[in-house]
């Protein structure tokens, strides 16, 4: 490109695009003196021909398909393609296919793998970046119910089509015309006889109909307009307008209630709708460049409940999409926090306990995390990590995983540790299991390496899958804890309900139901040497072991997946309201049949205390 003066604009969109954004303004001048730009025209159906370089989005939208043409993200302005090809070679296939008319910026290989030789975290990034978007296609792939996860796209047309219609008469001139579109800042305009409708035009029309015909703008607009415009009922799927409009060829379809004009339905609109898809959202969590903006996104996961809630989604299949969408807000806190005080001096892994780790969070969970390093730190590598670990946690905090009240977090110099640091925590809780040993692991046994060198863990776990079934002592006094809070069914079955306060006459479903399961879970799940994590994984992997009947699986799965559905409804429910969400439930709102499946589950968790007590503390209470 051109001279210094020429570039500015170049440097200037460089600074808000991610990675560029972290160089100096003279490392950004100098990449865009080496970037070509190029005009990529919307194809039909066809993907591009990629050559070997790295291509930064200026204005247009492209798609990235996988080979079997599974969509796994939109690109826009600022986004990049062409680094699975630059990285790996591509081996996965993924292709990119231009939806509209675009400007690209080009970097050629050979100066992309020089800007990766001398500035190592932009070479981490793409690295990332490339591995991200194959999980991506692997998620995609593996999403065995999108009609349920997805069904936004099984929502009618009405509650997403723009309100009011916005139009003009059929005599306006296109003068006339022009000038309502732009004072109500639309692409298209609808023609009205009284709420009749007699014509769309839209900003190609003028485009292609009036300026490149040069036409006499004075000539009434109904001349360039289409007549009989294709239209959708306001009670038919999103579903249906996304097939119209992608046979059609059009951006935009006006809505008809009763025949009557009640709206537009736009390209636009089917993007903000399939926003509250999981794989949109975690797409535009890993590509945000600053923390305000990432921290918005939070408000589209309750979005996502909902739905899902609705659609009677497995509290299951729930956890385990937000637990890949938590793990995104803490992947890029990572990134920005490196961003801003440099690439970490030495490996480490940003670790998850508790719910996190589980992949059961809720509206309600708070965070809880770690840091495993690869080795000791130095003073100053030390300083490096607590102002990581403390930029990271504030940020969560930002984003809605509110701070741990027991300050169970990176930021406490306590849970920054070795392989053989946590190893050394773990033995000491194993061989002395004193009331805070036992809390401890109760919170960290649940334990996942969610970003960074997630090998480093491998260790620990290697351990405590020889160690942990033979802690018999452990065992018991973890099970004599476990047991000391039951479920809340009294004599001849009746619901125990809180007493007094602000929860009087309600349930307790977190500590008295989903809780209990998910201690009776662990304990199984350290006697049979399994790695799993999750409670319902847990219970399976204790029944193949043999330490856990088929029969009593099956019912702690069931009786788990009711509280925890019960638990989220509720929340969601709460969230709709504007109140706080709670894991409290007054069980008189609940129908006689539910009544009765919650009272079984309890009654689930009691027997199942109690055969926990009898095998690993011989029937001793603590």
């Amino acid at each position: 490109m051109a001279e210094n003066d020429d570039l500015h604009d170049v440097v200037s969109f460089l600074g808000e695009t991610l990675p560029f954004s972290a160089l100096s303004a003279e490392g950004r001048l100098e990449v865009a003196r080496h970037l070509n730009v190029d005009y990529v025209p919307r194809h039909q159906r066809q993907p591009l021909d990629l050559q070997r370089m790295l291509y930064i989005i200026r204005t247009g939208a492209f798609e990235l398909r996988t080979d079997n043409n599974e969509l796994i993200d939109r690109l826009g302005e600022h986004d990049l393609f062409g680094i699975n090809t630059l990285m790996t070679g591509n081996p996965n296939r993924l292709r990119v296919y231009p939806i509209e008319d675009a400007l690209v910026f080009k970097l050629a290989e050979a100066e992309f793998m020089s800007l990766c030789e001398t500035y190592e975290p932009m070479q981490q990034f793409f690295r990332q970046v490339s591995s991200q978007r194959d999980r991506l296609g692997k998620l995609k792939a593996s999403q065995q119910s999108p009609n349920r996860v997805e069904q936004q796209l099984t929502q009618r047309v009405g509650d997403f089509a723009s309100g009011q219609p916005i139009g003009c008469p059929p005599h306006y001139s296109i003068r006339q015309a022009a000038q309502v579109m732009r004072e109500q800042r639309v692409s298209s305009l609808l023609l009205l006889e009284g709420d009749r409708l007699a014509g769309i035009v839209t900003d190609r029309d003028f485009r292609n109909r009036v300026v490149a015909e040069g036409l006499d703008v004075e000539q009434p607009v109904q001349s360039i307009a289409t007549e009989t415009p294709v239209t959708i009922d306001a009670e038919a799927l999103l579903f249906d307008a996304q097939r119209i409009m992608s046979q059609q060829q059009i951006h935009h379809l006006p809505v008809l209630t009763e025949g009557r004009v009640s709206g537009m339905i736009t390209a636009t609109d089917l993007v903000r709708a399939q926003q509250v898809s999981p794989l949109y959202l975690i797409n535009d969590i890993l590509r945000q460049t600053d923390l305000a903006t990432l921290a918005h996104l939070r408000h589209r996961v309750p979005v996502l409940i909902h739905n899902w809630v609705q659609a009677e989604v497995s509290p299951y299949e729930m956890g385990r999409v937000l637990a890949a969408i938590g793990d995104a807000f803490v992947q890029q806190c990572v990134k920005l926090a490196q961003l801003e005080l440099g690439e970490a001096p030495i490996p480490f892994a940003w670790l998850a306990f508790g719910s996190q780790a589980r992949m059961d969070q809720t509206f309600a969970s708070d965070q809880d995390n770690g840091l495993i390093l690869a080795r000791e730190p130095t003073e100053s590598e030390d300083h490096y990590f607590q102002r990581l670990s403390e930029w990271v946690c504030q940020a969560l905090d930002q984003c809605g995983y509110v701070l741990c009240p027991g300050d169970i977090m990176a930021s406490n110099p306590k849970w920054r540790r070795t392989p053989q640091g946590w190893i050394q925590y773990f033995s000491q809780w194993l061989d002395e299991p004193t009331p805070e040993a036992l809390l401890n692991g109760s919170i960290f046994l649940d334990l996942r390496a969610i970003d960074g060198q997630k090998d480093l863990l491998v260790p620990v776990q290697q351990y405590l899958q020889k160690e942990a079934p033979g802690a018999s002592l452990f065992l018991a006094m973890m099970t004599q804890t476990a047991i000391r809070s039951g479920p809340p069914l009294g004599f001849f079955r009746q619901f125990v309900v809180k007493s007094g306060g602000e929860h009087e006459d309600e349930l307790d479903l977190k500590h008295r139901g989903v809780a209990l399961i998910n201690d009776l879970a662990r304990i199984h799940a350290l006697a049979s040497g399994s790695l799993a994590v999750n409670s319902i994984e847990r219970l399976q992997a204790a029944a193949r072991a043999g330490t856990l009947s088929d029969e009593s699986m099956h019912s702690l799965q069931e009786a788990w997946s009711l509280i925890a559905y019960l638990r989220i409804e509720e929340q969601s429910k709460a969230i709709r309201n504007g109140s706080a969400p709670t894991s409290f439930l007054d069980p008189d709102q609940l129908s006689s049949l539910t009544r009765a499946h919650l009272k079984d589950a309890f009654s689930t968790i009691k027997k199942a205390q109690q055969s926990a007590l009898q095998k690993f503390a011989k029937g001793q209470h603590g």
